[in-house]
């Protein structure tokens, strides 16, 4: 467990966008994957394989509410 303690940033929503977001209260960020599309020696071709059959690496992306990446995770 990480010992870092998140501390909460005050909202930076306006006042007419508030209704869209009232549900993500004190949230830490957004996360999203994607497959980025990669070149790899023959014999490491196999695990870059992905189910399409395209050689990619699949990344996982979070953002801070900043829309500053905060952590990446290349498999």
């Amino acid at each position: 467990m990480n010992t870092e303690i998140h501390k909460f940033q005050p909202s930076t929503v306006v006042s007419s966008e508030r209704s869209k977001w009232q549900w993500f209260e004190n949230y830490l960020g957004a996360l999203d994957g994607t497959h980025i599309p990669v070149t790899v020696l023959a014999e490491e071709r196999p695990r870059y394989r992905n189910r399409k059959g395209d050689l990619s690496t699949n990344v996982l992306g979070v953002c801070a509410p900043d829309l500053r990446f905060i952590y990446v995770l290349p498999r």
